[in-house]
């Protein structure tokens, strides 16, 4: 049976305290005494002191409007027992009455509150919205005082539902809009200083083609529960939850509450006081109503360190941070400060790796590693990746693949990290061409970097010394398949010639800008002057 059978008003209840969040739940029960009969129901709301139930009734003879009408009934605990419901008089009325959610009066500690669903007033007001009645403490009669002034609150369908928040300063409201998705969509609405906003779509990935409706809002308002046919579950409309993830329109995927709380027949207006859910089912398949659970809390949310490595050598990238899940919530989701997304990380570098995991429920932890490296050593070399450049030239590569600039930040962050550092910029070239013209364009080749990082990058020029070794020093590369390391001599390469792209990698090898560090006492005060020559390129014979 599809749900628009039975409901005609969708409402919610007050969220009250969320122990934990929830990912399962023990077997449901009827909610005792006399609270379910052979009407329909529905919103379920307790009182801030849990004592009041209070119900929506459908097909009930004995409603103000007969039994197409929903009323307001409500139920007293007293010796652990719920009394026989009876009908919340004078809120009743012809039309379809139901309650938002029961408060103290923020602005008065002798008042609760009740916001209802709109439809008082003199004449009746067909305009839907939120009414507030009020009344003092222990008394028994409700007094209607007015509307909640949400502006820009077009409802045109025939259904719609609230949430207020525990802290009144959020409404989450269930209506078909003229920007919905599919049928009713959830909105919010905000209590600022100048009044409530205009209500703003939660977006598309909490509302689907179908209808969501019935929104519960935890007592942190970052864990919102709901009911969708929208969305895969059970069968009919099932009860789903999502995680706030800062703004109210970015929430986590929507995640059904399983085969416990969910039936293949309708489930909605689900709450939780405490740590007791209440929802309103068919789950029999007959009429609807009350249901009641206890929640059980999730595993915390626990990492290990499964293995660090730190850097074998100065200014290596063989780091290497694994982490294991010990508890909590599957899938868990990874974000490191250096944008990796996995929960173990490799090919880095000294430094700080922050890590960011949260589970399928919004549970999240942070962790700090710290990878390390040996202590510099003179003649050490260190490789710097992607310094490129145009064929037969000094002019350097710069696009969408290959940022040279890019590349020279890191020499230059380097020598910043390491002020006492003095280094040999070397510049290699592949083996075609003639040996003393690519000795001449590997000194420029080294001179350009040295030119930028000292004009543009601000280095010291006496602490970079630019060397061209042109030919003289091919690189080694690791086959992949033989895990063999080959001399790129010239010779080498020629037998890949058939393999153009790896013949072509490797000559792109030989042609690296390395480091070599020669001096680790560099003393501002003392050091000379660096050669005028430094900043001269050779001319290169036609």
């Amino acid at each position: 049976m599809g749900f628009k059978k039975y409901i005609y008003i969708v409402c919610c209840t007050l969220s009250l305290p969320l122990v934990g969040q929830i990912y399962e739940f023990t077997p449901p029960v009827r909610f005792g005494g006399s609270i379910n009969s052979s009407a329909d129901e529905s919103n379920p709301v307790i009182s801030r002191d849990g004592t009041t139930l209070y119900v929506v009734r459908t097909f009930e003879q004995k409603n103000m409007g007969g039994i197409y009408d929903q009323d307001i009934w409500y139920s007293r605990q007293k010796n652990n027992e719920w009394t026989a419901p009876l009908a919340l008089q004078p809120l009743n009325n012809k039309l379809n009455n139901a309650i938002i959610g029961h408060f103290n009066d923020r602005s008065d500690s002798t008042k609760e509150l009740l916001y209802l669903v709109s439809s008082y007033g003199t004449e009746r007001d067909f305009e839907k919205g939120i009414s507030i009645a009020t009344r003092k403490l222990n008394d028994t009669a409700w007094v209607v005082k007015g509307k909640l002034p949400i502006p820009g609150l077009d409802i045109d369908g025939k259904y719609v539902g609230y949430c207020m928040s525990q802290d009144q300063q959020i409404v989450i409201i269930s209506y078909e809009g003229s920007d919905s998705e599919g049928e009713e969509d959830l909105y919010y609405s905000i209590k600022e200083e100048e009044g409530w906003s205009e209500p703003e779509n939660l977006g598309s990935t909490i509302n689907s083609e179908g209808f969501e409706i019935s929104p519960f809002l935890s007592k942190n308002n970052d864990t919102l529960y709901f009911s969708s046919d929208g969305f895969k579950g059970q069968g009919d409309a099932d009860i789903f939850y999502s995680v706030r993830k800062g703004k109210w329109t970015s929430w986590s995927k929507p995640v059904n509450l399983g085969k416990t709380i969910n039936t293949p027949y309708f489930d909605g207006y689900f709450s939780l006081i405490d740590n007791r859910a209440i929802w309103s089912s068919n789950r029999e398949g007959h009429d609807l109503d009350i249901w009641s659970a206890w929640a059980i809390e999730p595993p915390e949310l626990i990492m290990t360190l499964k293995e660090i490595k730190h850097v074998s050598e100065f200014q290596g990238t063989d780091g290497m941070i694994d982490i294991e899940m010990v508890s909590g919530v599957k899938p868990y989701r990874f974000q490191w400060s250096n944008g990796m997304t996995t929960g173990d990380i490799s090919s880095l570098r000294k430094g700080e790796y922050k890590v960011q995991i949260t589970d399928s429920i919004g549970q999240r932890i942070t962790q700090v590693f710290l990878i390390e490296e040996p202590d510099a050593k003179e003649q050490h070399i260190i490789r710097f990746p992607n310094i490129q450049y145009e064929f037969n030239k000094w002019t350097f590569v710069n696009d969408s693949l290959i940022n040279t600039y890019d590349s020279l930040k890191l020499v230059a962050k380097l020598l910043e990290d390491y002020p006492n550092l003095i280094i040999e910029l070397i510049s290699h070239t592949d083996a075609r061409g003639e040996d003393s013209r690519n000795l001449l364009l590997s000194e420029n080749r080294a001179k350009a970097c040295y030119i930028y990082l000292v004009d543009e990058l601000k280095i010291d020029p006496r602490r970079i010394v630019p060397v061209g070794k042109g030919e003289a020093q091919p690189a080694k590369w690791l086959d992949p398949l033989t895990l063999q390391t080959h001399v790129l001599t010239e010779e080498f390469i020629q037998s890949k010639k058939d393999d153009n792209n790896l013949f072509e990698y490797l000559h792109q090898l030989n042609r690296r800008t390395e480091g070599k560090i020669i001096q680790l006492d560099f003393d501002p005060k003392t050091a000379p002057q660096a050669p005028k020559s430094y900043q001269e390129f050779q001319p290169m014979p036609k």
